[in-house]
C-alpha cells in the first residue's frame, strides 16, 4: 500500500503542537497557582522598584526573612492597601535607629543597606523597637517617602502580623521561574514549526494525488489475442 504524500510530516505537526499547547498550558498553569503579581503606584520603594514595574510574587508564602520585599495588608494601620516594602526585622529582632546614625542597628549591629534610596535614616523618625513573634517591621528603600512601619507606632511599635503578608518577591533566577520560562518559550517555539510543517503535509497531499490501489468500478479487462 502506498504511503499518502505528506504523511510523516502531518504526524510532526501534530506531535509538535499538542507538545506546544502542553508545555505552554502546564506552565501557565504552575504560574497561576503559585504566583501572583503586582504593580508599584508610589515611589516608597525606589530605587528597587519604579513606579509602574511589575513585581511577580510567591503567593501565600509560608516564611518570611529579613531583606524579603514583600506585598502586605496595611489595615492595622487604617490604611487601604496592599503596599510593597521591604522586611527588615522578624519576630525576636531588636531594629532601632537614632538621629545622625549613618545606618539603622539590628540586634545591635550597624545594618548594610545597598538597596535604599538615600540615606538609611532619611524621614528623620528615631525608633527603637524589639520585634514580637511572629510579626515583622517593614520600610521602604525610599525612607524619605515611605508611610511605613516608622510611622504606625500605636500598636505593638508599627510591626504586622506575618499573617498580612500576601506575597514575597519572586527569586527571578530560581530553578523553577527559569523553569517556567523556558517551558513557556519551547513551547513558543515549537507552535510555529508545527503549523508550517501542517501547512506543508497539506499543500504536499494536494499537489500528488493518491493514485488508486484496488480494482476500478466499471472499468473493462480486455484481452488481446
Amino acid at each position: 500500500m502506498q504511503r499518502r504524500p505528506g504523511r510523516r510530516r502531518g504526524i510532526w505537526a501534530i506531535v509538535l503542537l499538542v507538545l506546544g499547547v502542553v508545555l505552554i498550558g502546564g506552565a501557565v498553569a504552575l504560574m497561576v497557582s503559585r504566583y501572583t503579581g503586582a504593580r508599584e503606584f508610589s515611589d516608597n520603594m525606589q530605587p528597587t522598584i519604579v513606579r509602574g514595574d511589575a513585581v511577580v510574587l510567591h503567593k501565600d508564602p509560608h516564611q518570611v526573612r529579613r531583606g524579603d520585599v514583600v506585598l502586605y495588608d496595611p489595615r492595622e494601620w487604617g490604611l487601604q492597601g496592599p503596599f510593597l516594602g521591604r522586611v527588615v526585622a522578624v519576630g525576636g529582632d531588636r531594629i532601632s535607629y537614632a538621629r545622625g546614625e549613618e545606618a539603622l542597628k539590628l540586634n545591635g549591629q550597624p545594618l548594610v543597606e545597598p538597596y535604599v534610596k538615600d540615606a538609611p535614616g532619611d524621614g528623620g523618625v528615631p525608633f527603637d523597637v524589639v520585634v514580637p513573634q511572629g510579626r515583622i517591621f517593614i520600610l521602604g528603600d525610599n525612607r524619605g517617602n515611605s508611610a511605613d512601619s516608622r510611622f504606625h507606632p500605636g500598636r505593638d511599635e508599627g510591626t504586622l502580623p506575618v499573617s498580612a503578608v500576601t506575597g514575597v518577591e519572586a527569586d527571578q533566577k530560581s530553578p523553577l521561574v527559569m523553569g517556567i520560562g523556558l517551558a513557556v518559550f519551547a513551547g513558543l517555539c515549537l507552535l510555529p514549526v508545527g503549523i508550517g510543517l501542517g501547512i506543508a503535509a497539506l499543500v504536499a497531499r494536494r499537489r500528488r494525488p493518491v493514485p488508486p490501489t484496488g480494482p476500478v468500478w466499471g472499468a473493462v479487462h480486455v484481452e488481446h489475442p
